[in-house]
Formats: C-alpha cells, sequence, structure tokens
C-alpha cells in the first residue's frame, strides 16, 4: 500500500496529500480564494490578474 506524498499548499502552509491540491500546489480553499479574486479584479477592471490578463492579451495582437 502506497502512501500520498504529504506536501505543503503554497498559500497557507497547510499539509495535504499531494493528489488533494491543484496544479498550482494550491488546497481547495486557497483555490477558491485565488479563483474570487481574479473574478472580483476582472470585473473591476483594476489588479495584477487583470494587469497580467491585459498584458497577454497586448501580446497576443502584436502575434496577429
Amino acid at each position: 500500500m502506497s502512501k500520498s506524498k504529504i506536501v505543503k499548499c503554497i498559500d497557507c502552509d497547510r499539509e495535504f496529500p499531494r493528489k488533494e491540491l491543484n496544479r498550482m500546489g494550491r488546497c481547495p480553499e486557497c483555490a477558491m480564494a485565488a479563483m474570487r479574486d481574479d473574478i472580483t479584479q476582472m470585473h473591476a477592471h483594476s489588479g495584477p490578474y487583470y494587469e497580467k490578463w491585459k498584458q497577454a492579451v497586448k501580446a497576443a495582437a502584436g502575434k496577429l
């Protein structure tokens, strides 16, 4: 019987089995909080998530 590797969430430092974290290394609670922050910033048209998205859109438009 193999044990699942225990790792820490990158945001809250709580320990979880690796299969419970998302690919970014966040636990479900921190992943949902990050998603809420992202959605709020995109709706408000301000914040680091929005600025990163805006730069990506400009870069993609320049490649067309």
